[in-house]
């Protein structure tokens, strides 16, 4: 029995395609500045945390 490689149907749409390989999911940040501190979501990298993109608004 032949196995069908994995295309990109067969997996969990990611918002960020250019992120290519790379898991992410989205999570709460805190962040404090001289107006308070505030709490968002962001999309974050699964290996490092790092923001994969900041929204400016």
């Amino acid at each position: 029995m032949a196995t069908k490689p994995n295309s990109p149907d067969d997996t969990a749409p990611s918002e960020s395609a250019d992120q290519s390989g790379e898991g992410t999911f989205e999570t709460d940040v805190s962040e404090t500045g001289d107006d308070g501190t505030t709490v968002r979501q962001a999309e974050v990298k699964e290996d490092d945390l790092s923001e994969v993109r900041k929204d400016n608004s």
